[in-house]
């Protein structure tokens, strides 16, 4: 009998701390869930949609993406950043999320029943662009950012959805409404209903985008005004938090009076080093992350051949992150309040390291070409090691890095978090990824021929410098963020 109340003594308290939400919580725990799974479902679906429209298409590909991310995506973000921090000193946090969403709507809208299907008219002709191609070979990768402009316009909004959303958006209310001593308990937990939205997605992306299906106009459509649908109940479910919080927690949102501009906003980044720290794992993580995903996805289109083909494959990946995810979820709850933020920390370099450098030792032995000697396939080989670095480092992405990033702001003073994290998660997130694509769209520029997959030895040089400098962050960041309780 004592064995039996030993053994259920010890059950009770791996779930406590697997999952250390008491019951009373739950009225709160709950909707941040819901909010949670809502925004990332729509956030697969358009990650998988933005990649497909601009790397599937004729005259295009993944090495698009680099310039495609240097003169679109980063001037909106910056144009973005300016504007946020305006509307900050006009409207109440609640009326700017409303407004936020509502535009995002309108966009996908348009853009799905009135842009795509004028394609034709709205784009340079395909012989057009071919032909500009090969009069300016140095410019193969740029000129079809321009002349499939539509399509860049929406990888751009779609990239921003995610970085806004998520990152500035629902963690900003979290800090807001959670207790900082609750913080830990809540933040890991949340991927544990809210990453369900992952599984969701890729399962609508792949129902939607049947494998062989050749009517991706009408799919589009169809996926959109899902996404607008879930958009209405993002809504509702915003409104009762921020209810909760003006009655309960008296917690008001107002127009903040300090009116800081973006370079304002960067210079108090840089005025504190928590804040630089914290710059630099996000800048690590995206750039890490960026430089190997653009290889990957070059491969894979060589591979899926349609668009349909791409987003179904798309799909799988972002399904396997989320299943992984959910483990992950009470995985990360037990490390958080068992061990230090540190350990938590290092999860997500450790696994991008292991993983980033397996996968480009495939594409040395696909460019070397032993496949042929030894009887495999490198070239799915390297894709199945690249789609593993995928999952593996989104998983850790959602599960310890997310969290681990915003228990390191809890230190700091509203003031400081506010500013700083709309400089770091919007801008900031973007200007990694813009860089990233800098360095390899120069690469492709200055290089004779070069393609994604041939500048893979430069890549690797690149990636260990940047995951060095991960590392580097996370031990200064130390000190301070484990003493958060």
């Amino acid at each position: 009998m004592n064995d039996e109340n030993y053994v259920l003594r010890k059950v009770k308290s791996i779930f406590r701390y697997a999952f250390p939400i008491k019951t009373e919580e739950f009225k709160l725990f709950l909707p941040f869930s819901l909010l949670m799974f809502l925004i990332l479902f729509n956030t697969t679906i358009l990650k998988t949609l933005k990649d497909t429209l601009v790397i599937t298409e004729k005259n295009s590909g993944a090495e698009v993406l680099n310039f495609l991310r240097v003169f679109i995506v980063v001037p909106i973000s910056f144009l973005f950043v300016l504007a946020y921090n305006k509307a900050c000193t006009k409207l109440d946090g609640r009326v700017l999320f409303y407004l936020i969403l509502s535009l995002f709507s309108l966009f996908f809208l348009v853009f799905a029943f009135i842009m795509f299907p004028n394609k034709d008219y709205l784009h340079l002709s395909h012989e057009y662009i071919s032909n500009l191609k090969t009069i300016y070979p140095k410019l193969r990768w740029i000129i079809p950012v321009y002349g499939l402009w539509t399509y860049s316009i929406f990888y751009s909004i779609a990239d921003l959805w995610c970085s806004i959303l998520l990152s500035l958006l629902f963690w900003q209310l979290t800090n807001q409404i959670i207790p900082k001593q609750d913080s830990k308990r809540f933040y890991s937990s949340f991927a544990i209903i809210g990453y369900f939205g992952l599984i969701l997605g890729s399962h609508v992306v792949k129902k939607v985008f049947n494998f062989g299906s050749n009517n991706f106009e009408a799919d589009l459509k169809k996926i959109i005004l899902i996404i607008l649908t879930a958009n209405v109940f993002i809504v509702l479910i915003y409104q009762m938090l921020t209810n909760y919080a003006t009655k309960k927690q008296a917690i008001v949102f107002k127009p903040k009076k300090d009116n800081l501009s973006l370079i304002e906003s960067f210079k108090l980044l840089l005025q504190q080093k928590q804040l630089v720290y914290i710059m630099l794992l996000v800048f690590c993580y995206n750039f890490s992350v960026n430089i190997v995903e653009i290889t990957w996805k070059s491969q894979l289109k060589h591979f899926a051949h349609t668009k349909s083909n791409f987003a179904y494959y798309s799909g799988t990946v972002n399904q396997m992150i989320g299943y992984l995810t959910i483990v992950g979820g009470f995985i990360a709850n037990i490390l958080l309040n068992k061990f230090k933020w540190t350990v938590s920390a290092l999860i997500t370099p450790i696994l991008a390291t292991i993983t980033s450098f397996t996968f480009f030792a495939f594409i040395f032995l696909q460019q070397i070409q032993i496949g042929y000697l030894l009887g495999f396939n490198t070239l799915l080989l390297s894709i199945i090691f690249g789609a593993v670095h995928n999952v593996l480092t989104k998983t850790a992405k959602y599960v310890f890095f997310d969290q681990t990033k915003e228990i390191a702001y809890l230190n700091l003073n509203e003031h400081a978090r506010t500013k700083g994290k709309a400089a770091i998660d919007v801008a900031g997130s973007r200007l990694s990824k813009s860089l990233s694509g800098q360095v390899q769209a120069l690469l492709l520029i200055m290089l004779p021929n070069a393609t994604q997959i041939t500048l893979y030895p430069y890549i690797c040089v690149i990636l260990a410098i940047i995951l060095s400098i991960w590392f580097y962050a996370i031990k200064k960041l130390e000190q301070s963020a484990d003493d958060i309780r």
